[in-house]
């Protein structure tokens, strides 16, 4: 029992989520602000694309914080590409995790609710393959794997 008196829910086997559903506050887009490095992000989306100019091009990292909506966030990045960091492509899950991390520890109410999807399959209906799936197999669902990387720290009380 939870202190509100009710039964504690237990959450299904697979989460499935997308930028519609009651999970929609899992996507990195969500309107969640955070800081890093003393500089104030509008979504995490905002940190991710802008690390891959960090360290090197904080000139470029600025144009893609200061993106008033989170819809121009990777057109700029994109637009950028040519100035992409060369270890992105080794680093960038990392990245993810960290800022998803970053994202959870900054927002005590997601948190909350983030620890008690345990033990559910996280799933990011996407057409992207890359980042999302469908639970059956199609699709990487690299946004699903990093946020269950997340919560196992979180709920280790470890960090990254």
């Amino acid at each position: 029992m939870r202190g509100g008196g009710g039964p504690v829910q237990t959450p299904p086997l697979v989460i499935k989520f997308n930028r519609y559903g009651e999970f929609s506050w899992l996507l990195y887009y969500s309107p969640h602000s955070m800081l890093y490095e003393d500089k104030l992000y509008l979504t995490a989306l905002h940190l991710f694309e802008a690390r891959k100019f960090l360290p090197y091009r904080p000139d470029l990292a600025a144009r893609v914080r200061r993106c008033e909506h989170v819809e121009q966030v990777t057109s700029i990045s994109a637009e950028l590409a040519d100035f992409v960091r060369r270890d992105w492509n080794d680093i960038m899950l990392s990245a993810m995790d960290e800022v998803l991390y970053l994202k959870f520890c900054q927002h005590d109410d997601l948190r909350t609710l983030f620890l008690d999807t345990y033990p559910a399959e996280l799933v990011y209906e996407s057409r992207n393959p890359f980042w999302g799936g469908d639970g059956a197999g199609a699709g990487r669902n690299e946004l699903g794997k990093s946020l269950t990387r997340v919560r196992e720290w979180l709920r280790s009380g470890g960090d990254m």
